[in-house]
C-alpha cells in the first residue's frame, strides 16, 4: 500500500512513478501462440519470460496475469520512451483523463499532456538519457490496494471515484512490477517493486496515471 500511495503522490506532483494499461495493444503484443518461455542461466533469479513482438522480455505468470495485460504494460511504458502522448492516452481509463486534466488545471495550470512530458523527463534523467524498455516484471502483490489508490484519486478529485471506476468496468487488478531500460548501451533497473491498477472493460485495460 506505501508503493500506491507513492505513485498516486507522485502522480500529482509530476514525477515519475506511474500505472498502466491499454485499450489497443496491436504494436506491443505478447506472443501468446507458440511463444517460447525462456529461462537465462546467467539471470535464473528472474524468472522465466516471453519475448513481445517489439523484443521486450516480459516476466510473468499467465496464470495470475492475463497477456493482454502485459502488452498494455508494455505499450505503456513504450510510450513513455517514444514521448508518444497519444499512445499514452490510449492507456488510460477515460474518466481518469477527464477528472486528472480539470485537477491539473485547477491547481498546477497545465494539462495531462505537459504532465506527460514532465514524467518522460524524469525518466530519462533517471534511465541516464534517451531510453529503450528491455524488461518487465509483473506479479500479484501480497494485498490487492486498488480500492485503497482509486479512493485515494477520488479524494484529489473531489468524487466518488473508486464506485465510478467499479461500477463502469468488468473487473480491476492490482499488479506489481519492474522496470528495466537501457540507456547509452547500459541497462538499469529504471522502476523497482511498484503497483498498478488496472480496470478491464470488454477485454481491454485501462490505468490511472
Amino acid at each position: 500500500m506505501k508503493k500506491l500511495l507513492a505513485i498516486l503522490l507522485s502522480c500529482t506532483a509530476m514525477a515519475a512513478a506511474m500505472t498502466g494499461c491499454s485499450d489497443d495493444n496491436s504494436d506491443s503484443s505478447v506472443e501468446s501462440e507458440g511463444s517460447q518461455v525462456t529461462t537465462d542461466a546467467d539471470e535464473a533469479d528472474l524468472g522465466e519470460y516471453t519475448y513481445s513482438e517489439l523484443g521486450t522480455k516480459l516476466y510473468y505468470d499467465s496464470e495470475d496475469i492475463p497477456d493482454e495485460l502485459m502488452a498494455a504494460l508494455e505499450k505503456y511504458f513504450i510510450s513513455f520512451s517514444q514521448h508518444d502522448y497519444d499512445s499514452y492516452a490510449e492507456c488510460l481509463y477515460s474518466e481518469y483523463i477527464t477528472e486528472m486534466n480539470e485537477f491539473l488545471e485547477a491547481d498546477y495550470g497545465y494539462d495531462l499532456e505537459t504532465s506527460f512530458e514532465n514524467q518522460c523527463s524524469s525518466l530519462e534523467t533517471n534511465a541516464g538519457g534517451e531510453f529503450t524498455v528491455t524488461r518487465i516484471k509483473a506479479e500479484l502483490p501480497e494485498e490487492d490496494g486498488s480500492e485503497d489508490y482509486l479512493t485515494s484519486l477520488g479524494e484529489i478529485f473531489e468524487t466518488d471515484f473508486y464506485e465510478t471506476v467499479k461500477n463502469g468496468c468488468d473487473a480491476i487488478h492490482d499488479v506489481t512490477f519492474y522496470v528495466m531500460a537501457e540507456a547509452d548501451g547500459e541497462e538499469t533497473l529504471l522502476i523497482s517493486e511498484f503497483e498498478i491498477v488496472f480496470a478491464e472493460k470488454d477485454g481491454a485495460f485501462y490505468t490511472f496515471g
